[in-house]
């Protein structure tokens, strides 16, 4: 009877601590960040922040949906926050940014696969065609720089089928979703690319709201939370079932 006693207690409490929910935008199109799997967020920033939120008792629902939206939204107070999102120069003002990214990575530019250029920087694009996807940051040398000319595509598969079809000159996307690209469409894009140049090595985070309600709040919950999946090595496991 103690036993059972003592269960219905610890049940309340978890109950009661995870009883608070929150709704966030993940985008739909950055596997193996956050991606769309049948309507549903998957990937490994969503399970990072799952996690940390869960860690101080929060629940967290995904609506999945175009960066560019997610963003927006964002902006307008409909969403608390939308991730992943690098706090440049063209956005960091809009948003509350966490103390630490979410995780750190390279924006890569592609070339078809018999290119022979490679160590490419922002100033070797100059006048040459990217594509780029809608609403992405590709860090500040390569956002501000005027002088590129942008091809602005919805999804990175498009851009990479425009690379391949010469209607572009390069492409520009993250390195683990491009590799996660070519091999999910390895029959179009197996061995077709090249990387010729990093544009940006940027941390990515959660862009919390600066004009909904709750920003500030759920962005002081989740430095709590990420510094405890951090510092208990739940972080480590999560990012060793992704990469």
């Amino acid at each position: 009877m103690k036993y059972l006693l003592c269960c219905l207690v610890l049940a309340c409490r978890l109950g009661s601590a995870s009883a608070e929910t929150i709704t966030l935008g993940a985008e739909d199109d950055w596997a193996p960040y956050s991606s769309a799997v049948q309507r549903s967020a998957r990937g490994f920033a969503v399970d990072v922040i799952r996690e940390a939120f869960a860690a101080v008792g929060v629940t967290v629902n995904f609506e999945v949906l175009p960066y560019a939206r997610c963003l927006d939204d964002t902006r307008r107070g409909r969403l608390v926050g939308c991730f992943d999102a690098v706090p440049n120069a063209m956005i960091g003002g809009s948003f509350l940014w966490h103390q630490h990214p979410l995780f750190t990575t390279h924006m890569n530019v592609y070339a078809l696969g018999d290119s022979p250029e490679s160590g490419l920087t922002v100033r070797h694009l100059e006048g040459k065609t990217v594509g780029v996807e809608r609403g992405y940051e590709y860090g500040d040398e390569f956002d501000l720089n005027t002088k590129i000319v942008r091809r602005i595509v919805d999804k990175n598969v498009q851009g990479f089928r425009m690379l391949l079809a010469r209607r572009i000159q390069y492409m520009a996307a993250e390195e683990r979703i491009a590799k996660a690209l070519f091999i999910k469409e390895a029959a179009e894009f197996g061995g077709k690319f090249k990387l010729v140049g990093t544009v940006a090595t940027p941390g990515l985070f959660i862009a919390f709201s600066k004009t909904g309600p709750d920003g500030a709040k759920y962005l002081a919950q989740f430095n709590r939370g990420y510094t405890i999946i951090r510092d208990s090595g739940r972080y480590k496991a999560i990012e060793a079932i992704w990469f």
